[in-house]
């Protein structure tokens, strides 16, 4: 029975969630002042959609970096 009004919560909660945004789409066709200040707030909550690109081009340089750090340790210094 628990579990039910879990799933219930959660649907009620995702058509509050798509009814909020039908709003906000409405009025920002209006060309709201408001409605452009709401959407810039919301888009602070969204996530980033290259933040796993980047941390994955950061970790493959530094693992570039530590094989150049080892190569160059392991040479002769002749």
């Amino acid at each position: 029975m628990q579990s039910f009004f879990a799933s219930l919560l959660l649907a009620l909660g995702l058509v509050a969630a798509i009814l909020l945004m039908i709003g906000l789409v409405k009025w920002a066709r209006r060309r709201s002042k408001g409605a452009l200040t709401a959407g810039a707030l919301l888009s602070l909550f969204a996530p980033d959609p290259t933040l796993e690109r980047n941390i994955r081009l950061a970790d493959e340089a530094k693992q570039v970096q530590m094989e150049e750090d080892e190569e160059g340790q392991g040479k002769d210094p002749q």
